[in-house]
């Protein structure tokens, strides 16, 4: 989108389609920070005029353009299609080199390349080839994917410190472990102690690392002043050293961890890392999750269920957690004490299982709390649960959205086990914001009507109800067979009690 159609042919092809040799971009000036040249020269600053077409347009060419319009043209294209630029002429060999973004994997060994030891020094090869050509420039992004091995860690220690010397915005290394890992050894270790030069050290915006291991920094190592986002996959590292690394990153905004297995609490409260917005937690192995993070707007969680407390985060907008093996009670209760100020929650439980108890014996409620997605796997001996559900309203008082969605066995079909509404002890207050309900996975069990109806008698706000036998959870990768008769009949059980008590301008939907 940067020329139009007809310069874009010309630089290649004559008006009457003859063939001719690829311009040569103008001669270089010296490269400023990053993406353009210095300008040197005022007629440098616009396109070159020459002669003009046969329809009154001037006859531009690709070499007329200005150097730092070439320059931007080039950093557009992956490295590798910047590199075979350089076959075009001898004037475009070195062209590419002002491309400022470097990316490096195992794609781009060829394929007859056969054996592991050849394949890994090739990689090498190209890897300090390329850089060697970028020698004295700006980088934008260095990344790095291959399958670690010790025989690199000479290398990749030298990678990292030209990323640094290029003032490097953006850092990857995706390593892999080998095939036979965990019986090969010990992940890369990275080298805290080259990150000391606070001017390029300054640059460093995002760092992306995996497969590497974190030992305590030295005291020369001075942290990550600007980085503003971090993203750690299979890191192996303690509680007090990865405390130490996240304490050195002040502008921290967003944070991503899979599968860092610390076996120990992930704890940062040392110092407050109050520009965090974003907070990614996934399989990992650790005890308990805490964090001071002020300004902390979403947070994300898969796992085991875990204790997790967030000091200070009262601007929480967005909390999704699935949590495996959790009792629905012990799991809603660690939330409403450690993030009493979330604003929009999705709560997943697999391998769940309900108690009975209407209350969570706590003295909190989710005071900010104004929509929630529940999503709960019903096992056969939890069918006559579903109405302690109730347990999660009453702590929800100010709630204006609630979607519930089951997922039940075969069994789950009018189950007729469990209390009943009336045995729910008395409250005084009613659901009086809570105007959208919809629920999904409905079998006609006497839980989930019974859970139904409760809600909408208590909510004299109530606006729209919504209640589908299609299951949410799994009908998405493995629908059931078509059961028009038992979801008829199930429908049927609830659509005349809840007309009677929904406000006559409500909408009411069964599908």
């Amino acid at each position: 989108g940067l020329l139009p159609p007809d310069l874009c042919l010309r630089g290649e092809w004559g008006i009457r389609g003859s063939r001719r040799r690829p311009a040569p971009p103008l001669r270089s000036t010296g490269m400023g920070n990053y993406l353009t040249s210095r300008i040197t020269a005022e007629k440098d600053a616009h396109v070159k005029q020459t002669s003009k077409n046969r329809n009154g347009r001037p006859g531009l060419k690709f070499h007329d353009l200005p150097e730092d319009v070439l320059c931007t043209i080039l950093s557009k294209l992956p490295a590798k299609e910047a590199v075979r630029t350089s076959v075009l002429s001898s004037d475009w060999r070195c062209t590419w080199t002002a491309c400022p973004r470097l990316s490096f994997g195992a794609d781009d060994i060829s394929k007859n390349v056969k054996g592991k030891p050849q394949r890994t020094q090739m990689f090498i090869d190209h890897v300090n080839a390329v850089l060697t050509k970028h020698s004295g420039r700006a980088l934008d992004q260095l990344e790095i994917k291959f399958i670690f091995e010790t025989k690199l860690v000479d290398y990749l220690n030298n990678w990292i410190r030209f990323a640094m010397s290029a003032h490097t915005k953006s850092l990857a290394f995706d390593l892999a472990p080998p095939s036979n890992f965990p019986e090969y050894g010990d992940h890369y270790r990275f080298p805290f102690e080259q990150f000391t030069d606070n001017k390029s050290v300054s640059c460093l915006a995002c760092l992306q690392l995996s497969f590497v291991r974190f030992e305590p920094p030295p005291t020369s190592f001075i942290g990550f002043p600007n980085l503003r986002k971090l993203h750690l996959h299979v890191v192996k590292t303690t509680r007090q050293d990865l405390e130490s690394v996240l304490c050195s990153c002040v502008n921290l905004e967003w944070l991503s961890l899979l599968r860092c297995h610390l076996k120990d609490e992930m704890k940062v409260v040392r110092r407050p890392l109050s520009h965090l917005r974003y907070l990614h937690v996934v399989y990992c192995d650790i005890t308990k999750i805490e964090f001071d993070a002020p300004n902390l707007s979403t947070f994300v969680y898969d796992g085991p269920y875990r204790p997790i407390t967030l000091h200070h985060a009262t601007k929480l907008e967005n909390v999704r957690f699935w949590f495996r093996g959790a009792v629905f009670q012990h799991a809603t209760a660690s939330l409403l004490n450690g993030l009493p100020d979330v604003q929009n929650l999705t709560l997943q439980l697999g391998t769940q299982r309900l108690e009975s108890r209407w209350t969570l014996n706590s003295p909190r409620v989710f005071s900010h709390l104004r929509h929630a997605q529940i999503l709960l796997i019903i096992h056969r001996e939890d069918s006559d649960k579903i109405l302690y559900l109730v347990s999660f309203l009453r702590v929800a008082p100010f709630i204006e959205r609630l979607e519930v969605h089951f997922h039940g066995l075969y069994t789950l079909w009018f189950a007729t086990d469990g209390p009943s509404r009336q045995e729910i002890p008395p409250c005084e207050d009613k659901y009086v914001n809570l105007k959208d309900m919809r629920v999904t996975g409905f079998k006609g069990a006497r839980g989930q009507a019974e859970f139904l109806m409760h809600a909408v008698e208590n909510a004299p706000a109530i606006e729209a109800v919504t209640v589908y036998t299609a299951q949410r959870l799994t009908d998405a990768w493995d629908p059931e067979e078509p059961t028009p008769r038992l979801d008829s009949a199930a429908l049927d059980m609830v659509r005349g009690p809840l007309l009677k008590r929904l406000p006559p301008n409500a909408k009411f939907s069964l599908i």
